[in-house]
């Protein structure tokens, strides 16, 4: 029986919007791979992103539409202050333009229900966001929310948001939501101590398919691959001074560090110095890594790690465990939840340098161990947590909101 008899039996098919407004990144490729599996159950799906977006070429179940404001053009290498300060104006311009396309979008009543799927981390774009809610009409709108509570990437002080206005924003942007989708229970936990009571969902992350339908064979070097971008939550010092204490004893251990570099926070100038001490060991690529260069960066490492002293979630751990990689995580947010310890990978305490290095030096030494425990997330991944899964759930979400409209 087709997914679209399935649909059809429990009910006719649903008019969904997806809205990511981000042109690139793991947000996009999340929005991209949920529509087009609701779609593929039979819904009638518009995806709707910026203009020249990175997935501009991919084709799937869902119909694209690329209406919403495109990037704003990049800082020159060595920008002035003039420079910056137009560049945020520039910015600001385009949020306010997004969300208010976005608002007619929702009021425009041609849809049966409105998933969002963007970050909600600013003052603007939570105001934006009340907005879009309190305009929306008859429209149900729901929200994946990605982090529960905002990260702080402006500056190298806090690893959370603590500004009072975007807190209070959020305070009411949450339960005007009719719905709101999170990542294991952990972080339904951390939503319903941190924010006012509002309806919840928990679903799987999904896989990354997008990437790898066809895995690379496991790595013949030992090597590590940190992948993702260069910001304090990630854990970067507790990395170096990990792989320090392993290439101690482990000379022939490598690392790659990999992702896009947060210039407010600092960290990529730590890294960069650190990297240019050990150039026979460690390997710095700074920058964002496009779609097509992924699969090969993976294909070089036979573990991923995510030192990361605070997370709701990751697509990273996701993505390894897709491109059959062994992973070694820290006990935070949903990530324990998404490796199961000693199975498909490790699970360490956070900030601990000694248990991680010591759980990246296991699987080093047992590429025979790396490998079944890359077999074993990869079917994690795929069946347990995939999109077929995700959609399922889902839409039944959805479809809770939309029963009593006509």
């Amino acid at each position: 029986m087709s997914a679209t008899t399935l649909t059809r039996q429990s009910g006719r098919a649903l008019r969904i919007a997806v809205i990511e407004p981000l042109p690139v990144g793991g947000l996009l490729h999340y929005a991209t791979q949920l529509a087009d599996a609701l779609a593929e159950r039979g819904n009638e799906v518009e995806l709707i992103v910026a203009r020249e977006n990175e997935l501009a070429g991919h084709s799937g179940a869902a119909r694209r539409r690329a209406i919403l404001p495109a990037e704003t053009a990049p800082l020159p290498a060595d920008p002035t202050r003039l420079q910056g300060k137009l560049r945020r104006a520039r910015n600001a311009v385009r949020l306010v333009a997004t969300w208010a396309r976005i608002a007619r979008e929702v009021h425009s009543d041609g849809h049966d229900v409105v998933l969002i799927n963007a970050n909600f981390d600013m003052a603007l774009t939570a105001g934006a966001g009340l907005l879009v809610t309190g305009l929306k009409g008859s429209t149900p709108v729901a929200h994946v929310c990605h982090n529960v509570r905002p990260l702080n990437r402006w500056s190298a002080g806090e690893l959370y948001v603590s500004s009072r206005p975007t807190l209070a924003l959020l305070s009411r942007l949450y339960p005007s939501f009719d719905l709101v989708f999170v990542h294991g229970e952990s972080n339904r936990t951390q939503f319903e101590s941190t924010w006012p009571p509002t309806r919840l969902q928990v679903i799987p992350h999904g896989d990354e398919g997008l990437f790898a339908d066809d895995p690379p064979p496991q790595a013949e070097e030992p090597r590590i691959l940190f992948f993702g971008a260069w910001s304090k939550m990630k854990g970067l010092p507790v990395l170096m001074e990990a792989f320090d204490q392993l290439a101690a004893r482990m000379p022939e251990a490598r690392l790659t560090i990999a992702g896009p570099t947060v210039s407010q926070e600092g960290e990529a100038e730590l890294v960069l110095a650190w990297a240019r001490k050990r150039p026979w060991q460690v390997e710095a690529l700074p920058g964002y890594v496009p779609i097509e260069d992924v699969r090969a960066l993976f294909a070089r490492a036979r573990v991923v790690v995510l030192p990361y002293v605070t997370s709701s979630q990751s697509g990273v751990v996701h993505l390894a465990m897709t491109m059959r990689r062994a992973v070694v995580v820290t006990d935070v947010g949903a990530l324990p939840e998404a490796v199961s310890d000693g199975v498909s990978g490790l699970v360490v305490p956070p900030s601990d340098p000694a248990a991680l290095g010591s759980a990246l030096r296991k699987l080093l030494e047992d590429p025979d161990l790396a490998e079944r425990f890359g077999e074993a997330g990869r079917a994690r991944a795929m069946e347990g947590s995939g999109w077929a899964t995700v959609a399922e759930q889902v839409e039944t979400g959805l479809r809770s909101l939309s029963g009593a409209r006509p």
